[in-house]
């Protein structure tokens, strides 16, 4: 009997602290809600690239068309015997004239077909990659740009103070109401008292 008269108190005792705990958590307000950021005034992105990017593209063309060339070049000095590798020195039309030219060697009678076909495909795709880069850096030259202006967003005007409002008068609907007592003449004797008002 004795444990029971200890486990009561002590299990009133953590009743009493859990719902003051709950009470206490119930009673605070929820926390606020953090501000939404503020956003960026509504600008419309402009229509074309900056000055900037013009440079850029004609480098981009220029590199692709040097390393095309490049690329013909150097297998024009690698395989001298090849019939039409002397046309891949000249730019741009070189790659064309190659193949025009292409074929079999004559002191090699063993020669393959499938051989002519892929170095004509070579030449093909060297071919129009030297002149896409060309076209690419022309493009870059003649390509419309557009300044970007970063102007702050033109001010709302503020608004005019309102006029003075005049007091009001009886004409507006609201009556000032007074009542003031005057003397009057009531025969050849009499007197009285009058009132005169607004009501």
């Amino acid at each position: 009997m004795r444990p029971l008269v200890f486990t009561t108190p002590l299990l009133t005792l953590m009743t009493l602290a859990l719902a003051s705990g709950t009470a206490s958590a119930q009673s605070q307000p929820p926390p606020a809600a953090p501000p939404p950021p503020a956003s960026a005034p509504d600008v419309a992105p402009p229509e074309y690239p900056p000055p900037s990017a013009r440079w850029g593209v004609v480098a981009a063309g220029l590199g692709t068309t040097a390393v095309a060339y490049g690329a013909a070049l150097g297998a024009s000095y690698i395989y001298p015997d090849v019939p039409g590798t002397n046309d891949l020195r000249i730019p741009i039309a070189g790659p064309w004239l190659a193949i025009a030219h292409n074929g079999c060697p004559a002191d090699e009678p063993d020669c393959s077909k499938t051989i002519v076909v892929l170095r004509s495909i070579v030449s093909a795709l060297d071919g129009i990659a030297q002149a896409g880069g060309l076209a690419i850096a022309l493009e870059g030259l003649f390509m419309p740009t557009e300044i970007r202006s970063y102007a702050p967003p033109p001010a709302t005007p503020r608004a005019a103070p309102p006029p003075p409002s005049a007091p009001p008068s009886p004409s507006q609907g609201e009556k000032n109401l007074f009542f003031l007592p005057t003397p009057m003449n009531m025969g050849e004797r009499g007197i009285g008292v009058g009132v005169v008002g607004r009501f």
